[in-house]
């Protein structure tokens, strides 16, 4: 079982998103406890320890440190805003 932990402003990020959406994202980050890797996912090429989760027209950016059982998500937005300042 892994350890969710969300950046403070992936939260923020999160919350300002409209209901049906923000359900849907918390429901899958909520999965990612069992297995982070189930569904969408994809390493970044640029940086090897990112990876990037797909959740319709959002994308999730995280970290999975599996010493630790962590999985660190940095940033929630739609796909065309997500890359920008990794």
């Amino acid at each position: 079982m892994f350890k969710v932990i969300l950046h403070k402003k992936a939260l923020k990020e999160i919350d300002s998103f409209p209901g049906k959406d923000r359900k849907r994202i918390l429901a899958s980050l909520h999965e990612m406890e069992l297995d982070p890797f189930n569904g969408n996912i994809k390493p970044l090429k640029p940086l090897r320890a990112l990876f990037r989760k797909r959740i319709g027209d959002y994308r999730v950016i995280f970290i999975a440190n599996f010493e630790r059982s962590e999985v660190i998500i940095l940033k929630v937005d739609k796909r065309e805003n997500v890359y920008e300042k990794l």
